[in-house]
């Protein structure tokens, strides 16, 4: 018997780290890890720029490897270049408001469309409310809030995407995890 109950907790799954906390409030920021972290990394993201998922797919890995001391907010900055990037900032705010932020973001990291039909398929993907949906997805004053954010980008000389901001320091462009370690590490407040 106990050797049966040894095999079986050496054979059992390892038991896996809690995921990344992911805060969705209606308004305000999303955001990854602690809301009472003492530092934050802005990351300023445009869904329809080649290198922002790569970046974003990161940010959970980020969290982590400085817990409990670094929470990450995204903000929006839809440049003028990519057409679509506002309506897919604003679908994904809708989606917000919904409290399915992070899910839709997620559906927007991937490669696709990001015409009106595609972006009210990923709501309905979801389970989303389809009329308070396009009523959001069309608000002026949620778009309004985007170029707020887009305006506050280009104020810290974060301009381009993905753009970072930690503690009055800009970045922008995207190279790797480590990278972005290295400059949250030099701009940490250690509290």
């Amino acid at each position: 018997m106990l050797a049966l109950a040894l095999f079986l907790m050496m054979t059992a799954a390892p038991v896996s780290a809690p995921a990344v906390e992911r805060l969705s409030p209606r308004e305000g920021s999303p955001s990854l890890g602690p809301a009472g972290a003492p530092n934050t990394l802005v990351l300023y993201m445009d869904f329809e720029c080649p290198v922002c998922p790569r970046a974003a797919r990161e940010m959970p890995g980020l969290v982590e490897s400085f817990a409990p001391m670094l929470r990450v907010e995204l903000k929006h900055n839809p440049l003028a270049m990519h057409p679509k990037a506002l309506d897919a900032a604003a679908a994904s705010r809708a989606a917000q408001r919904q409290g399915r932020f992070w899910e839709y973001h997620d559906l927007l990291l991937a490669p696709g469309p990001r015409d009106r039909a595609t972006l009210l398929a990923h709501a309905r993907t979801l389970g989303l409310d389809e009329a308070a949906f396009l009523k959001d997805l069309d608000d002026p004053d949620l778009r309004r809030g985007i170029l707020a954010e887009q305006e506050e980008a280009r104020r810290a000389g974060a301009e381009g995407t993905p753009g970072f901001l930690i503690n009055g320091h800009a970045e922008v462009g995207w190279a790797s995890l480590p990278w972005i370690q290295g400059i949250v590490r030099a701009h940490l407040k250690k509290q």
